[in-house]
């Protein structure tokens, strides 16, 4: 590969790993505050806050890194199958997050957001490799 491609191939990724994190901290603003509204202000239970929320996260984080970022809306379809399933991998890890973090704090809401910036590293691992390289 020629230095200037190479370059260009790595200036490139860094620009979609700065929008994708500008991205990814909007849709964790949207997700913590449609949980801790409708956990805390709603009272609905924690697992259901958390699912619901993580749902509106992840449309306005696919939706913005489909349009915006990589701007590949073509197999748009295979490409949300394949994002929703990385969601559902990162919905189970954060409600075993809250599971165990019932155990060592009484704060949901600070679990929440552990979970929240953990769940959101393996995402882009995964979404970065599968769901945006094809």
């Amino acid at each position: 590969m020629k230095l200037r491609t190479l370059y260009q191939t790595h200036k490139t990724t860094i620009k979609n790993l700065i929008l994708y994190g500008f991205i990814g901290g909007l849709a964790a603003v949207v997700d913590f505050g449609v949980f801790y509204g409708m956990n805390t202000g709603l009272g609905i239970d924690k697992f259901l806050a958390n699912l619901i929320s993580m749902h509106v996260g992840m449309l306005v984080s696919f939706s913005l890194n489909t349009t915006l970022n990589f701007k590949k809306t073509d197999k748009l379809f295979r490409r949300f199958l394949s994002y929703y399933v990385i969601v559902l991998g990162g919905m189970g890890i954060s409600s075993a997050i809250l599971w165990l973090g019932s155990f060592l704090t009484s704060s949901e809401t600070i679990v929440k957001a552990f979970s929240v910036v953990f769940v959101a590293a393996i995402q882009f691992v995964f979404n970065k490799l599968i769901t945006f390289k094809f």
